[in-house]
């Protein structure tokens, strides 16, 4: 995964390239594509990083990782624009806060099949950018 730094400089010059290529008038249009791009590439991130996180983690810290990956899912959607895009960030967010964490193992799996169905969803979302 690219640092932050580094992914916010390469969104900055395609958006540059992309406003000097598109003109004035496709800046509002261009800009949104990218946001939604970003948007695009957290979901996938917190979607295929969550499962692997919390592997073996005591019931508290799988939890927070659920939290904190809610907290992201739930920020990207905020800039996502594409309805179909936002509900499903919106799912699975709400799915990772409303699991409640007993056995370790059972959330593992149950993370993982709702992981599963949501980002089939973001991913062909996603395609359409």
């Amino acid at each position: 995964m690219t640092r932050p730094a580094t992914r916010g400089f390469a969104v900055a010059a395609a958006l540059a390239v992309l406003v000097s290529a598109a003109g004035c008038a496709g800046v509002g249009e261009v800009s949104g594509a990218l946001v939604r791009v970003q948007a695009c590439e957290e979901a996938i991130a917190v979607a295929t990083k969550t499962p692997e996180e919390i592997q073996r983690a005591a019931p508290a810290e799988v939890e927070k990782s659920l939290g904190r990956a809610a907290e992201a899912l739930e920020k990207a959607a905020g800039t996502a624009g594409d309805a179909t895009l936002r509900k499903a960030m919106e799912g699975l967010a709400e799915s990772y806060r409303d699991l409640k964490v007993t056995d370790t193992a059972r959330a593992e799996r149950e993370v993982a099949a709702t992981t599963a169905k949501f980002l089939q969803v973001i991913s062909a979302s996603c395609a359409t950018t």
